[in-house]
């Protein structure tokens, strides 16, 4: 017997037109579909596919038309993802009705016929509405791959144009060519000026404006020559005598971008003067635009040379050398910028003449060799100065390795480049020395942005050690990776179609569960918390040095709250950042229990030393500068971090204690609720010494201290008859038991005066040795044996005088 079971989420009575007026709306959905569904430029897409197929199957090595079919791809390929993973309200409001269908039946069950029905309606109309949605897919992966297989060709291309060898430029012929080539574009550039001045229409505005033009050009040289180093030299003692530490920080800030600003003002000024003095000629048009980019190479160079180097301000330079080290090193960066100046003027003269490839061969191998011989200076010069006269502190984030890795590359890269360029292969030749030279160039900026940051954080936390051996200088160096990873990329040779590919493909991310990792959330989660923990150090800091000092609270105190504060700060930026990144830690929730279980055994030893330091926080059983002793060491607590506590010894050393160990075992502080601690002096005088007269001494030199309280009072014990003194103790109260030696070393001064002035003698131990003498026996020597002499007789040593101060053998008991 067949039975209708109805779900719980219906009600248990419907009406025959309830049935009819979903089915009608359904069916009114599918007639209406093209109307409510997303435009897709299929004819478009088509066409696009169908021109870079073509261009496959044909191994096209047209580079201009691949790279413009690409485009095309890649932009239809970003509406296709679009298309494919939005959905529009129709499709989720069809989806949400067959989910409150629930599941359905598995095989060999069945369901109530309306509820079947319905479900195959609403299966067909989320069929015929996802229409576009399935095309959009297909059409993403079908551009996808085009996208592919046009990146071989052009890969192919490119390699093809790298391993392509022109004429070796070492036969003295081709020298002579290049000579004559060269002489001949002077005359024709000669040839073109005289035709324009011989033009009276083009003569007369060019000369009306030579003189003002020509005047900017030699005000600018004279800026360049004459003020500009006053204005550097004013503001290098600006910054020796600034009064605060925010105050030079700003100062060499504004000091280190004018020495970019003038010089880029200055090569404005150049550049505005040459061009409208220079003639309109046909063989200088390429020459007229590369130089800006010449100029700037020139400016760059030396403004970076200048901020590492340093080579007149020994206190700011980054990389500790000596003075003639720094201007050597100044130089050749500036060189550095001469040889891509001269690279860039090749390139101008290839386009401004028809040089052979012969004569474009010799001007390659001129300027590579020049490069060539900078970078190699360059490295020589870093190899001087790594490992060992490199400053720790400019170099605390480099190791080694890296260092001399660079220095070696700068070296292989001088000779490969060299090599290259003279057996013809001119494009290899560029690849192996431009791109490091510019990579240099790269690293230089990227060391300044991350010291002037590291700068600005020390005057966050006033303390630049701490700025730099924090999670802030790691975060730093991420960032710094982070934004400069592209420039790096295309100074070797990466297109910036293939950037942004990488950038589709890190923006994409992995699915992990209902979560989607991509690169904006990385970056987005690392930011905000970058930003939170920034904002919490500098909370922290003015807590420690602006509102907690002006409170009555003790210095432990402080410390707790500004250590409860900064953990609290964590905390909330973690969430803060998780929630900003749209993570859903939800579907990780049971892994996060099983690895916690694992991590939990592993780890518990460092989770009971964190609770333990949290514990000290909070009940404060110790805190910095209490004088303490635990685990038979005792000295100063200089610091209660997370997961133990240093102490400072009294001999200077650091001791290391778990926090457990505090909070389990047992510690003796003796400075918790005061500073107050009772000392004992003990002193023997010698029998028959007038006993009165010793106790008012010592009473008398415990209250004239002025450590010693006279509450609770002082007071002298006679405690023991010894063997050789008459045993007395002073008990005291001192205001400061952290003084305890130097009191007690006190006392014993101004004791042992008094009592040695007012007759009071105080003894030590003696002992009398009697040496018995008793007749000698004559040796049995066997027969055997030969008679031994005796050894010659040695006279006696001096007899030493006795001591002055020693006291008479009877002011003590011999035994």
């Amino acid at each position: 017997m067949h039975h209708n079971v109805i779900p719980s989420g219906f009600p248990a009575k419907r009406s025959a037109t309830s049935h009819v007026l979903p089915l009608t709306i359904m069916f009114l959905l599918m007639c209406c579909q093209v109307a409510w569904a997303q435009p897709v430029p299929r004819q478009s897409w088509e066409n696009t596919a169908k021109q870079a197929e073509q261009l496959i199957s044909q191994h096209s090595h047209d580079t201009s038309r691949l790279e413009e079919v690409r485009s095309q791809l890649a932009e239809q390929r970003d509406q296709a993802y679009k298309l494919a993973t939005y959905k529009d309200v129709e499709v989720r409001a069809l989806e949400a009705q067959l989910k409150a269908l629930g599941a359905p039946p598995a095989d060999g069950e069945s369901e109530p016929e309306v509820i079947a029905t319905r479900r195959a309606s609403l299966d067909q109309a989320l069929a015929v509405a996802s229409g576009p949605i399935y095309y959009a897919e297909g059409a993403y992966e079908r551009a996808n791959l085009l996208i592919g297989e046009i990146d071989t060709l052009l890969r192919e291309s490119i390699v093809k144009q790298l391993i392509s060898q022109s004429p070796t430029p070492l036969l003295p012929s081709r020298w002579l060519l290049a000579a004559r080539e060269f002489l001949d574009y002077n005359r024709q550039t000669a040839t073109q000026f005289a035709s324009f001045l011989s033009d009276r229409d083009t003569r007369r505005p060019w000369l009306a404006s030579l003189p003002l033009f020509s005047a900017l050009i030699l005000a600018t040289a004279a800026f360049l020559a004459k003020l500009q180093p006053l204005v550097y030299q004013r503001m290098e003692k600006m910054v020796e005598k600034a009064q605060s530490k925010i105050q030079a920080l700003l100062l060499s800030l504004m000091s280190s971008l004018l020495k970019i600003l003038f010089p880029a003002l200055g090569t404005f000024g150049f550049i505005t003067g040459f061009q409208a003095i220079s003639p309109e000629l046909a063989s200088i048009q390429a020459f007229n635009t590369a130089l800006p980019a010449i100029l700037l190479y020139i400016v760059i160079s030396d403004w970076l040379g200048l901020l590492l180097f340093r080579p007149l301000t020994r206190a700011q330079r980054i990389i500790a050398v000596p003075d003639a080290i720094a201007r050597k090193g100044k130089r050749t960066c500036l060189m550095l910028g001469g040889f891509l100046c001269l690279i860039s003027l090749v390139g101008a003269l290839k386009k401004d003449y028809p040089f052979s490839t012969e004569s474009i061969a010799v001007f390659t191998l001129l300027a590579i060799t020049c490069g060539s011989l900078v970078l190699w200076r360059l490295a020589t010069l870093l190899s001087q100065t790594a490992p060992e006269e490199i400053d720790r502190e400019a170099t605390s984030t480099a190791s080694q390795g890296v260092v001399t890795t660079l220095i070696l590359l700068m070296k292989i890269s001088s000779i490969l480049s060299v090599l290259f360029v003279a057996v013809g292969y001119d494009s290899l030749a560029r690849l192996a020395i431009i791109p490091m030279v510019m990579s240099m160039g790269l690293l230089a900026f990227a060391i300044l942005v991350y010291y002037g940051l590291i700068n600005l954080l020390s005057h966050i936390f006033a303390d630049r050690e701490e700025a730099k051996q924090g999670l802030l200088s790691v975060f730093l160096v991420i960032i710094i990776v982070l934004a400069l990873a592209p420039l790096l990329a295309l100074t070797w040779g990466a297109r910036p179609t293939d950037i942004a590919e990488v950038w589709r493909l890190l923006s994409d991310g992995i699915a992990i569960g209902d979560t989607r990792l991509s690169l904006n959330v990385v970056i987005t989660l690392f930011t905000v918390l970058f930003v939170g923990i920034l904002l919490t150090r500098w909370l922290q800091y003015v807590l420690r040095h602006s509102v907690l000092p002006k409170t009555k609270t003790d210095i432990g105190a402080q410390t707790a709250l500004v250590t409860g504060f900064g953990y609290v700060g964590y905390t909330l930026s973690a969430i803060i950042a998780v929630s900003a990144a749209g993570l859903n830690l939800a579907s990780l929730a049971v892994v996060a229990g099983a690895l916690s279980v694992g991590i939990g055994f592993g780890l518990q030893t460092i989770v009971s030393n964190f609770v333990s330091g949290i514990i000290l926080l909070i009940e404060r059983p110790i805190k910095e500068g209490d004088w303490i002793e635990v685990s038979g060491y005792s000295g100063f607590v200089k610091k209660i971090a997370v997961r133990s506590t240093r102490i400072e010894t009294f001999d200077l050393h650091d001791v290391v204690i778990p926090n457990s160990d505090l909070i389990a075992g047992t510690v003796k502080n003796m400075t918790l609720r005061s500073f107050h601690g009772r000392l004992i002096v003990s002193i023997g005088v010698a029998y028959g010494s007038d006993l009165n007269l010793v106790k008012t001494i010592m009473q008398q030199a415990a209250e004239e201290h002025p450590m010693v309280l006279s509450y609770p009072e002082p007071n002298v014990l006679f405690v023991e008859m010894g063997d050789s003194a008459l045993l007395f103790e002073l008990r005291c109260y001192i205001r400061d038991v952290r003084q305890m030696f130097v009191v007690r070393s006190d006392l014993l001064f101004t004791l042992y005066g008094t009592l040695t002035d007012r007759g009071v003698s105080i003894p030590f131990p003696q002992r009398d040795v009697h040496i018995i003498s008793h007749p000698a026996s004559p040796p049995q020597t066997s027969p055997h044996e030969p008679l031994q002499q005796d050894p010659p007789k040695q006279d006696p040593p001096p007899r030493q005088p006795p001591e002055q101060d020693q006291p008479p053998s009877d002011q003590a008991d011999p035994e």
